[in-house]
């Protein structure tokens, strides 16, 4: 492959777009994150944090935030970062801050640092320290960054006395006052093996880890032990730990020190199949933290939506073609797809980067991270009809006669043969018409036939549809495979539509779509518009059939209960 990059659909940074469609400024995800203005250059303006995005973005456009509107009167776009936690969103807006330098962010411009705890390497004796800056150390692990100095320095004393760890800078000749306090195992006048000594290490490392279950039951065993021997000191103190393991429990991210660059990829398909487009999410990592963000975009037509591989070679020869300066490695989030040869051999041949796939450990939490921002880039989108090519995209691949303008989907719900249900629901241009929704009570079916069940629900409302001369469905969507469809087809040939009325099954496993006519099921490309929007119908009616099963069992339980309470009043 060459340097340059062949004739590439066009990605483009999400700011750009947002920017020319006009939905430079929309409300953002309901979710935890750090959100970007940029300059109508790109430049990034100002970083904050929320605990909903979508709130304080509204806060922004209505000045409740900064009165004078500086900041949106300067901005061209915003771009969202989404978090799991309020916790990861103040990391990642300190980092980005002390990375881009913003203009409008008044703190963290300077040397800041979050805290760390270190397990030093290259000592026989390993120590548990607090570090602000690591130092490139071979074999120092680190754990964190903790939001608090304190929380940080808390759990390295815990850990430090629950498990005698040694606190001297040097060895000294004689025990100190640690050892006589039972919260030192003296390694300085041989008191414990290395072995022994590594041993305590691993134990502290795997409460580090988020493995502090594992640990308790042996400090709980030496606590008895201890309180057995009348060392009622070491037992309180393990006493304390254990409690105090339940601090440590959420897991600790580990990062390598002087790791160097890394860029870690993920690609977003929508969800809407109004959103014709696919995202990239970008993280460039140095040392362990997130340093820069890039959302890029894909717009993508509705009938020739690219193959996973295909999005892969486009983003990453159209990427790092033009790039002066390349990543040490590239972890990109999922297994590696077939037809991606090519373009791996010309970044680690020719471009002399690794790359990995279905990344692990840390850098499995960046692929989340750049998995989620590219979806806040794909499906938070101002909601807008969908787009007449969608519904063209779908009679194509379906071979139908008209347009299907009005797609209605019918499921149904059933658990241990009672309360069986059915459920329809009506799309009209691409989008729910939900005051058409209708819900049946099985009436003819005993047991669990859903094939029959499928049946009466096409019959019953079609033959109410032919008596009132109400119109029909461009498509009928059944959610199931080839029997389901098969017990719809014979009730709609019952009342004379079967050629009226076209229909088809959509099962879920595999997404596969059955046509009456075909033995063998399509298996079109499940992100494709099209198929996004046949499977919005098909799971809205999954959604509206459980929701009323799941009513009528409680119902039926509250009806069983006030039975059984009049019983026992009559005895």
């Amino acid at each position: 492959m060459s340097g340059e990059a062949p004739g590439l659909p066009g990605f483009v940074p999400a700011s750009v777009l947002a920017a020319e469609r006009g939905d430079a400024f929309r409300s953002g995800p309901s979710a935890p994150g750090v959100y970007l203005f940029r300059s109508p250059l790109g430049d990034v303006l100002y970083v904050g944090k929320a605990l909903r995005l979508r709130r304080r973005i509204l806060d922004h456009l209505h000045a409740r935030i900064e009165k004078d509107g500086s900041i949106m009167a300067e901005s061209g776009s915003v771009e969202f970062v989404t978090t799991t936690s309020e916790r990861e969103a103040l990391l990642l807006e300190a980092s980005l801050i002390k990375q881009y330098q913003p203009r409008y962010n008044a703190l963290l411009k300077d040397d800041r640092s979050y805290p760390y705890i270190a397990v030093t390497g290259g000592e026989a004796f390993p120590r548990l320290l607090l570090v602000r800056r690591p130092r490139k150390t071979p074999g120092t692990v680190l754990f964190g960054p903790y939001t608090s100095a304190r929380e940080a320095r808390g759990a390295a004393q815990l850990l430090a006395e629950a498990f005698q760890l040694r606190r001297c800078v040097r060895m000294p000749r004689r025990a100190c006052l640690y050892y006589h306090l039972k919260t030192c195992s003296a390694p300085c006048i041989g008191a414990i093996s290395a072995t022994a000594y590594r041993e305590r290490v691993d134990r502290a490392t795997d409460v580090l880890r988020g493995h502090g279950d594992a640990v308790r039951p042996g400090l709980e065993r030496e606590m008895k032990a201890a309180a057995r021997d009348e060392e009622f000191e070491r037992a309180a103190l393990l006493r304390d730990a254990i409690a105090g393991l339940r601090a440590l429990t959420e897991r600790q991210h580990v990062v390598g020190a002087g790791a160097g660059r890394i860029d870690v990829i993920a690609v977003a398909y929508p969800s809407d199949p109004a959103a014709l487009r696919i995202a990239v999410g970008l993280l460039q990592v140095e040392d362990g933290e997130v340093r820069r963000t890039e959302p890029h975009v894909l717009v993508v037509p509705a009938h020739d939506v690219p193959d996973p591989p295909e999005i892969l070679r486009q983003f990453l020869t159209q990427y790092y073609a033009v790039r002066p300066e390349l990543p040490a490695r590239i972890y990109i989030d999922g297994a590696r797809p077939a037809g991606l040869e090519e373009t791996v051999d010309w970044l680690e041949g020719t471009k002399g980067v690794e790359v990995r796939f279905r990344p692990t450990g840390r850098a499995a939490s960046w692929a989340r991270l750049a998995e989620r921002l590219a979806r806040a880039h794909v499906d938070q989108v101002a909601a807008t009809p969908v787009p007449r090519e969608v519904l063209g995209a779908v009679q194509s691949l379906l071979t139908l006669p008209t347009i299907p303008n009005r797609i209605e989907g019918i499921d149904i719900s059933i658990f241990q043969g009672y309360e069986a249900v059915g459920s329809l629901v009506v799309f009209q241009g691409g989008r729910p018409r939900k005051d058409e929704y209708r819900r049946f009570r099985i009436r003819t079916v005993e047991g669990t036939n859903d094939f029959a069940m499928i049946a009466e629900v096409v019959r019953r409302r079609y033959a109410r549809r032919l008596a009132d001369a109400e119109i029909l469905p461009d498509l009928l969507l059944i959610d199931g495979g080839r029997g389901q469809l098969g017990a719809a087809r014979a009730s709609l040939a019952e009342l004379g539509l079967e050629e009226r009325i076209p229909h088809i099954g959509l099962a879920k496993r595999e997404e596969e779509v059955y046509l009456p006519e075909t033995a063998e099921p399509l298996r079109p490309n499940p992100n494709a518009s099209a198929m996004l929007l046949l499977r919005a119908v098909r799971d809205e009616a999954h959604r509206f059939a459980v929701t009323y099963h799941r009513t009528r069992r409680r119902i039926r339980l509250r009806d069983e209960a006030d039975s059984a309470e009049r019983a026992r009043v009559d005895l």
